[in-house]
């Protein structure tokens, strides 16, 4: 799979367009996002173990632009709704469902993400 290619999860034209065609800068910027979504996830689940709802509306908040950086547009959508979400009404479970769906659906695009980098 080439960056050009069609991945199910990853649009890499807004990456591209922001790094300049600089392949080290995507790279980097690739990296860094496979290497966070762990942390993201633990941190949610936590958060939402806590019902602390206010701290995960941040959290989503700050996912949403690393998602849509990665072109990961179901995602995007998603941490926009559960930032809106959790601080207008909170739901537990619309909110652990949508926890469950970025944590599904980021693993998936890493996996992308990997091959993208061979690539590179």
């Amino acid at each position: 799979m080439s960056a050009d290619q069609v991945t199910h999860h990853v649009n890499l034209s807004f990456l591209k367009e922001i790094s300049e065609g600089s392949n080290d800068l995507m790279r980097d910027l690739i990296n860094m996002f496979i290497n966070q979504v762990p942390t993201f996830c633990e941190q949610m689940d936590a958060y939402l173990k806590n019902e602390d709802y206010c701290t995960l509306a941040k959290l989503a908040h700050k996912i949403k632009n690393s998602v849509a950086m990665m072109g990961i547009e179901e995602l995007t959508i998603d941490m926009k709704n559960l930032e809106t979400l959790c601080n207008t009404k909170p739901n537990f479970k619309e909110i652990e469902t949508m926890v469950n769906r970025f944590k599904s659906i980021s693993a998936e695009a890493s996996d992308e993400l990997r091959i993208i980098l061979e690539t590179l």
